[in-house]
């Protein structure tokens, strides 16, 4: 086999990989939460300082234990402790701070961190808008 088709081979798995852990698994519970999930907000009322970096194709996250109390409309706030993907680089989850969640319906104890208190957007995926 020449080092051109090993390369094509390989670049090929690579993507495969990619493409495959971005449809399923976690990546894929937290996208589906975003969209169709209940918007809420959470105050953090502790977080673990140690958080665990973590990657799903090139979105950045940490995975951080914490507690939290969820306010959703029509729903009594709720606290919930868990470990939660936050994104990286949006929001540092320290006690005190606000988020933006969305909270399944059908399962209130899964929770998707969407970023801090009042600034969500879809931006938050793509990055900030252009200025003009």
């Amino acid at each position: 086999m020449s080092g051109a088709a090993f390369l094509v081979i390989f670049v090929a798995f690579f993507l495969f990989v990619i493409i495959k852990n971005a449809t399923t698994g976690q990546p894929a519970v937290y996208d589906r939460l975003a969209a169709k999930g209940l918007p809420g907000r959470a105050l953090v009322l502790s977080s673990f300082q140690m958080a665990q970096g973590v990657s799903f194709g090139l979105r950045r996250f940490q995975r951080r234990q914490m507690t939290i109390e969820i306010e959703v409309a029509g729903m009594a706030p709720y606290q919930l402790t868990n470990t939660f993907l936050v994104p990286r680089g949006v929001v540092e989850p320290i006690p005190g701070a606000s988020l933006d969640v969305a909270v399944d319906p059908k399962n209130p104890q899964n929770v998707a961190v969407l970023g801090p208190g009042g600034f969500t957007g879809p931006w938050i995926r793509l990055g900030p808008p252009p200025a003009f």
